[in-house]
């Protein structure tokens, strides 16, 4: 008896690896939640950049001098320290954040992505080390999935690169065996998604150890913080609902917890995503964290199959060819 429960482990433990094998290397997964993933994370940062371009010395430049308490304190080492640096003058300063926002640019359109995508990982992480102050979670999600992303094909659709290696008699700069780049791509996807798993958890069990939100009230004392109420009219009218606040704050728990386990299903998985986008829609209107929310959002379409993104695309094709033709100008009538 003890034979027969030793072969059974040992068969089903081999199952799980063969399955698992067979996973990592049987083509790349993801393709497409990773290249939205690219193209929301590249607008993301781009974002942040744009919108802080008019203040960029005094956050991170010359002005920003005031920082240096917390800049003895910096653990960053080579190259992060090897881009921006704290005695950059204005000329030059704006001269690197420039090329920063080129590269972005590039991050998104998918041109030379296995060369851009960490250079523009070091290019925001350096940046970003000079005012340790400004940062926020959004800030870190995206220097994390950077790093993993150097390891994925996140320009197999939707791409300039794609779109490069279509064209007949395309050889790659460094050929190398096609085990090789599946592997480290599913690999990265499985970073990308434990990092997701991580911070919802974290989240949802910090919250769970709150009696705020044990008894549904969680959502109210955010929405009441001035300084992230861009619109306070509407954070009030929020607020003040309380079936709302107790229902959004149930759901938040539930969602953060149980989010690996809600994937593992069709059903629990669409209404899973569905509530984490809810979720970081209303905090980048209720609170002014949209780059935060975006980087999120971008994180999170890993989770959605190629098949349905597919589907989505021969859904948006097809009502482009059902819509009618433009009537045509009526001729003059004759005099």
């Amino acid at each position: 008896m003890i034979g027969e429960a030793i072969r059974y482990v040992t068969r089903a433990v081999g199952r799980t690896v063969d399955t698992g094998e067979q996973w990592l290397f049987d083509g790349k997964k993801a393709t497409y939640g990773l290249a939205a993933m690219r193209i929301l994370l590249g607008v993301a940062i781009l974002g942040s950049l744009t919108v802080n371009f008019a203040y960029r010395h005094y956050v991170w430049g010359p002005g920003a001098r005031w920082l240096t308490p917390w800049l003895t304190v910096d653990e960053y080492g080579f190259p992060f320290t090897s881009v921006f640096a704290q005695n950059d003058g204005t000329t030059a300063f704006t001269v690197k954040y420039l090329l920063l926002a080129a590269l972005a640019v590039a991050f998104t359109l998918g041109w030379r992505t296995r060369v851009v995508t960490p250079l523009l990982m070091i290019g925001v992480a350096s940046l970003m080390r000079l005012n340790p102050l400004a940062d926020d979670a959004g800030d870190n999600i995206v220097r994390i999935m950077l790093l993993f992303l150097c390891f994925a094909d996140t320009s197999m659709r939707w791409s300039l690169d794609a779109r490069r290696r279509a064209r007949p008699g395309y050889r790659p700069l460094v050929p190398l065996p096609s085990w090789v780049g599946t592997l480290f791509h599913n690999v990265a996807l499985m970073a990308v998604a434990a990092q997701v798993f991580i911070v919802y958890m974290t989240s949802g069990l910090s919250k769970v150890q709150g009696s705020m939100w044990q008894e549904g009230v969680g959502l109210y004392y955010p929405l009441r913080i001035g300084q992230y109420a861009p619109w306070p009219a509407l954070n009030e009218l929020v607020y003040t609902n309380g079936v709302f606040v107790t229902i959004g704050s149930y759901v938040t728990v539930f969602v953060q917890v149980l989010f690996p386990l809600l994937l593992l299903r069709r059903g629990t998985r669409v209404l899973a995503l569905l509530a984490v986008f809810a979720m970081h829609v209303g905090i980048a209107v209720t609170m002014a964290l949209p780059w935060f929310s975006l980087a999120m959002i971008a994180a999170d379409m890993v989770f959605i199959r190629d098949d349905t993104y597919r589907a989505l695309i021969r859904w948006a094709r097809g009502s482009r060819r059902r819509q009618p033709p433009e009537p045509a100008a009526a001729a003059p009538a004759a005099e």
